[in-house]
């Protein structure tokens, strides 16, 4: 059992000096050198571990978006490819999405609308019981209840 108590081996007081400074500095300066030395010695090409590159040898696509895997096919299909009615029921299909996500945002902004007359009537209704009560307790001040 220690004579000051069970943490005071640990407590030092707050004087820890630049010490914690120069250690930081110390492993930082190490950690930088050695990543610099293994970009130059490229050590890993004289393990078995590490598949050397393969070299492709396809031609670039076409396309942009097919090399990140995007395609512009709609239903499997090519917007080349498509046939007349294809792209008819395409736009009917975009012309609906477009009408319901009107009819939405509408419902959306009807109900915050509603929502904010019936927060503005409450806080009326708030205003006006609040200023009653004020008017009450001026007049209890003016007019003090007489004791006899």
């Amino acid at each position: 059992m220690h004579p000051y108590g069970p943490g005071h081996f640990w407590y030092r007081s707050g004087c820890y000096g630049p010490s914690r400074i120069l250690w930081f500095a110390f492993g930082a300066i190490a950690a930088s050198l050695w990543t610099r030395h293994q970009g130059r010695v490229e050590w890993h090409s004289h393990s078995n571990c590490v598949r050397p590159p393969v070299l492709s040898t396809q031609a670039e696509p076409v396309d942009p978006w097919s090399a990140h895997g995007v395609s512009r096919a709609v239903n499997g299909i090519a917007p080349e490819t498509m046939s007349s009615d294809d792209k008819r029921r395409l736009a009917e299909l975009g012309t609906l999405a477009g009408d319901k996500l009107v009819e939405l945002s509408e419902a959306t902004l009807d109900t915050v609308l509603t929502t904010v007359e019936v927060l503005k009537a409450k806080l009326a209704e708030h205003r006006a019981e609040r200023e009653k009560q004020q008017e009450e307790e001026r007049r209890r001040k003016e007019n003090p209840p007489r004791i006899v």
